[in-house]
């Protein structure tokens, strides 16, 4: 650590002011960009809306969007959603487009006391730097551990598992069941938010654990046993019960039988094997350099066991796991082989990220500390020490902001504010499709069945919480057989377009289809749908909505 660490409560005064300032900076930019919209770009979130939309109706463990079937996805986020909505009379999707910029200070925040807690008030004052400003580059939200305005599950769960590293720390540090008690409740709380940061923060409980383990049997200190797997069992005791309302439906109603593997396989843009090239330039950076000098200097020189154990467990396991998932989606696509898959790769990849920022705290301060001794000894030869440290604090902050004010021209133009903006704009000027979401929540009750293609069984269909016969892969619930319903659906497409297959007709009736939404241009190729379809209850430019004749 620097050797102008904080002894002052006026100094820490200073670096608090430091950090309010710039998470201001930080803020002022996602409200800027998320404040006027009406609708979120991304289908994730008309996922959520569709499960916000269960909850406020009363629904809560059911799949919105399939009869019959159980909750699947993580549903903190759309519960506090929910609650907002409720309180609020806000609508879901305004909600989920606005609520992000608010809810996601979260995240620094957190960031920034765990930081505090582990290496102290400069280093995490460096790492948010990188965190808020530097370390995603152009990196979208959902890829990158950083501040983003978009109400992402992966970016809004990062909070907890700061969090947990911090309570991780101290179960460990104290060996207190309390402490242990409290971990395993937080992890079960981070479960019900996403999945990843959970597996993380258990592999990494899981590996200083086992080490304390081997340590008890190789200093013969057999009475520690006991003790390490109490904590164990009181941690997982406590975990099961936070995670219950989403292990009741996965475990106890699904048994954890995947199917449909695209929902842990998905992956895009840079994060695909084929663009690895264009990974390497999109995290290519001074920064990064700057992170690498961190961690070297963090290897050689930080030597708190605990910490360097988690440190490291974070680091370790988040790249295994990075590149486990990757080749579980390879082997797949390629070879047809099939590996137990957790989560896309991506989410592993985002912690890496987050740790990268805080090794840019320790490389910033190694740079800048020689740089600042000079200065302070040259303009003070003659001052007390500790007012020489008071005089380094402050050029330390001034460093830090200045860097944080350069960079703002630059971070105010990131693909997360500009594209992303341009996108739910665009998508809020689809009026065609918002007619008919509005038509269905207004008119069409949420057990009734909608038949249509994939485009709007994703927007508008999905949002309104309605059920349909299949959706997009990357929103199907995993536990059930996609193929078949997609191929059903197609199937039952096609009767009505050309009267064939034979057998979709019964299909009709096995999903219990009451409308069917069709593209107003393509009705001409329906050369059956007389015969099926009655009244038209609905019908714009772009879609013509059919009560179906049983």
């Amino acid at each position: 650590m620097p050797a102008f660490a904080l002894q002052k409560k006026e100094n820490k005064i200073l670096l608090i002011a430091a950090f309010i300032i710039m998470l201001s900076m930080a803020f002022s930019q996602g409200y800027k960009a998320t404040h006027d919209l009406t609708w979120a770009s991304d289908p994730d979130f008309d996922r959520d809306i569709a499960f916000v939309r269960g909850a406020l109706d009363g629904h809560f463990g059911k799949d919105p969007n399939y009869t019959g079937e159980y909750l699947w996805y993580n549903p903190l986020l759309f519960s506090i959603e929910a609650a907002i909505a409720k309180i609020s009379s806000l609508p879901p999707n305004i909600v989920a487009v606005k609520a992000g910029a608010y809810l996601n200070l979260l995240a620094p925040v957190t960031f920034f006391i765990m930081a505090m807690l582990l290496f102290g008030f400069e280093a995490a004052l460096a790492s948010l730097l990188s965190f808020l400003f530097l370390v995603s580059g152009n990196i979208l939200g959902w890829g990158a551990a950083t501040y983003s305005p978009w109400l992402y599950p992966v970016s809004f769960t990062q909070f907890i598992f700061y969090i947990n590293i911090a309570l991780c720390y101290k179960a460990f540090s104290s060996q207190k069941y309390f402490w242990f008690i409290l971990l395993g409740v937080s992890v079960g709380i981070s479960f019900l938010g996403h999945s990843a940061p959970s597996l993380i923060i258990i592999l990494i409980m899981i590996s200083i654990q086992s080490q304390n383990i081997f340590d008890s049997f190789k200093e013969k200190k057999y009475f520690l046993l006991r003790k390490y797997v109490f904590q164990g069992i009181a941690a997982f005791i406590f975990f099961v019960i936070a995670a219950m309302p989403l292990l009741y439906y996965v475990v106890g109603k699904y048994h954890l039988h995947l199917i449909n593997r695209a929902t842990f396989e998905y992956t895009e843009g840079i994060f695909r094997v084929s663009n690895f090239k264009q990974m390497i330039q999109a995290n290519l950076s001074l920064s990064f350099l700057i992170s690498i000098i961190g961690f070297v200097w963090f290897y050689k020189n930080f030597h708190l066991q605990l910490i360097r154990r988690i440190i490291f467990s974070w680091f370790f396991i988040s790249i295994i796991m990075y590149v486990y998932s990757t080749v579980v989606s390879v082997a797949d696509n390629k070879f047809h082989i099939h590996l137990p898959g957790t989560v896309p790769a991506f989410h592993y990849f985002f912690y890496l990220k987050a740790l990268q920022s805080v090794f840019f705290g320790f490389g910033f301060i190694f740079l800048i500390t020689p740089a600042i001794k000079w200065t302070v000894n040259l303009s003070n030869r003659k001052k007390a020490t500790n007012r020489k440290r008071d005089y380094a604090n402050i050029f330390f902050v001034m460093i830090v902001l200045i860097c944080a004010f350069i960079y703002f021209p630059f971070y105010q133009n990131r693909a997360d504010f500009v594209l992303l903006r341009e996108q739910a704009i665009a998508k809020g000027n689809e009026k065609d499709k918002i007619e008919v979401h509005d038509y269905i929540l207004q008119n069409i009750s949420d057990d009734m069945v909608i038949l249509c293609e994939k485009d709007p069984s994703i927007f508008p269909v999905m949002a309104t919480g309605r059920k349909m016969v299949s959706i997009a892969f990357t929103f199907s619930n995993p536990y059930l057989d996609f193929d078949r319903r997609e191929n059903d659906r197609n199937n039952m497409l096609l009767f009505l377009k050309a009267g064939e297959p034979i057998s979709a007709k019964q299909l009709f009736s096995e999903y219990d289809v009451s409308f069917v939404l069709l593209s107003t241009k393509e009705l001409n190729e329906y050369k059956t749908f007389p015969l099926m379809l009655g009244q038209t209850v609905f019908k714009n430019a772009a879609f013509t909505l059919f009560r179906l004749n049983k």
